[in-house]
């Protein structure tokens, strides 16, 4: 999983520099194998009852100091190197700026930052008119809530430099030993990292979310139901983790799986709920058809660039992975990151008409976390922390 973990960083981070689009997706595809074959090793492995003791007071001074640093380089480059140079920035920011006015962020129109060439390319026919962008906000609500600190400090990009700094401390939290400190120090010094960052994608916010599951999951087991509501209300794509949410139940039964997706789904309707009242067919339209009428973007890392059929038979891919993941998967909290991170590889690889280092920069990580559990640093089985 460590390599599979690797590959797909590496691919990101390549098609983040505009590298050779074949090698990528060699890459890419190579992390695919890797994770399946993990996936399969780890099913046959004796449930271990260990948990991770708390690290020394040392690791957690020098991860602070990581931490602060990574704060000093993110704050540098977001000074040094302007927001609204991507839509991304620019949908986030503008609609605090509408809501802040009591104005509903979904349903409306945005600014074409776009010079005519770039519109073609980004944008598909009919989703600019007249200079404007015909969407309002893409993202679910917690995206906005989550904008707030970074708004307020002057960058909402503040809020993702945020995030990432406090996913660290919790995976440190939850394997406090070596190897936590070593994924928590790849996380806060991958420069993959600064760049999404500095694109005001959010994936780091996805990846606090998930982070701060498993942190409930295996310590404070009665948070798990908000963390993982919270999680699946980050991105729309996420609906990929609930069939894994099973792996979080201790010891598993049908009746607690069916309880915990039960609470997680009512505390991510809790989030959307009040904008579903406000317009439901704007927050419909800005979640859901308007990502799905999105071209295939050429400089995207999918299957879908060379085959654009397979966008056609790609969530039967997705499908029978979930189904030999959950059928061969060993109970275990760290194959619930596993089969998650497995599920975005395939989604992305076989459906997506746009996917780039962001999210495979999600991927990764998430790779790597369930591999420190895999190899000795994640409870399982029974184990768990705090009932």
């Amino acid at each position: 999983m460590v390599g599979a973990g690797c590959a797909v960083l590496a691919g990101g981070t390549y098609a983040g520099l505009m590298s050779n689009f074949r090698i990528c997706l060699s890459l890419v595809l190579v992390a695919a194998v890797l994770s399946v074959a993990a996936i399969a090793l780890y099913s046959k492995e004796p449930i271990s009852e260990e948990i991770a003791q708390r690290g020394p007071a040392r690791l957690w001074i020098a991860l602070a100091a990581l931490i602060f640093l990574h704060g000093l380089i993110a704050l540098f480059i977001e000074r040094t190197n302007p927001g609204d140079v991507i839509d991304c920035f620019t949908f986030q920011r503008d609609s605090l700026v509408r809501l802040k006015h009591g104005i509903d962020p979904y349903g409306g129109t945005q600014p074409n930052i776009y010079s005519p060439a770039q519109t073609a390319k980004f944008y598909g026919p009919g989703m600019v008119v007249n200079g404007r962008v015909q969407e309002g906000f893409p993202y679910l609500p917690v995206t906005l809530a989550w904008d707030i600190p970074g708004y307020l400090l002057g960058d909402i990009r503040y809020s993702y430099v945020l995030a990432l700094m406090l996913s660290s401390a919790i995976c440190f939290a939850i394997y406090s030993d070596k190897r936590g400190f070593c994924l928590a120090s790849f996380l806060l010094l991958n420069p993959i990292g600064f760049f999404v960052e500095s694109r005001c994608w959010t994936e780091p916010m996805v990846f606090l979310g998930l982070t701060a599951t498993l942190y409930g999951a295996i310590k404070k087991r009665r948070w798990l139901p908000i963390a993982a509501g919270l999680f699946l209300a980050t991105k729309q794509y996420n609906f990929l983790a609930l069939p894994f949410l099973g792996f979080l139940v201790s010891p598993f039964r049908w009746k607690s799986y069916w309880k915990l997706l039960g609470l997680a789904l009512a505390v991510a309707m809790v989030t959307v709920l009040p904008f579903a009242v406000w317009n439901p067919r704007a927050l419909w339209h800005d979640l859901v058809p308007w990502l799905l009428d999105q071209p295939i973007r050429t400089d995207s890392l999918s299957l879908a660039v060379l085959f654009p059929a397979i966008l056609k038979v790609g969530p039967l891919f997705v499908l029978a992975f979930i189904a030999w993941a959950l059928r061969i998967g060993s109970r275990s909290k760290a194959m619930f990151a596993a089969g998650y991170g497995t599920c975005l590889l395939f989604f992305f690889l076989t459906t997506s008409k746009q996917a780039f280092c962001n999210y495979y920069l999600l991927i990764g990580e998430t790779m790597l976390l369930a591999a420190a559990g895999f190899y000795g640093g994640l409870p399982r089985g029974g184990a768990g922390g705090e009932q």
